[in-house]
């Protein structure tokens, strides 16, 4: 139920992104059901792994590589699926956390927040990457063949 939960959440929190962004009309459902899947894939590999490095790489990961599949599917550009399927891993707590206990002088627990913002940040840009590559790879094999 745990799980259901947060999919709907960030499914309907991603919603409200796709429309800010102008995403066309019939991308903004299964953009915003991408972001439930990632967000759900994020939530679940941190709790198992305790790790926000792996979780934010897994879940770009395969969000990547939906968008991608999607994008040649309905036939619009990959990061009209990708941008809002960030939005609800996108470390914004993070920054705010890390900026307060510097102005509050509270150096060590600045640095631990800023680190794992950073951290969470990063991977979602490697988790990208790496989906971007190995459809890259694909599409290499695929016309070369």
């Amino acid at each position: 139920m745990y799980y259901l939960t947060q999919f709907l959440i960030a499914t309907f929190a991603a919603m409200g992104f796709a429309f800010y962004f102008n995403c066309p009309k019939k991308a903004i459902i299964t953009s915003c059901l991408f972001a439930g899947i990632a967000w759900t894939i994020f939530k679940f590999t941190l709790i198992k792994t305790n790790n926000y490095f792996l979780a934010g790489l897994y879940s770009a990961f395969i969000l990547g590589l939906l968008g991608e599949f999607a994008a040649r599917k309905l036939k619009n550009p990959a990061t009209v699926f990708i941008i809002p399927g960030l939005t609800p891993m996108v470390p914004g707590a993070g920054v705010y956390y890390s900026m307060y206990y510097l102005i509050n002088e509270n150096s060590k627990l600045a640095q631990e927040s800023a680190l794992e913002t950073f951290f969470i940040a990063s991977s979602l840009a490697v988790g990208l990457v790496a989906s971007l590559s190995v459809i890259k790879v694909i599409k290499t094999f695929k016309y070369n063949s």
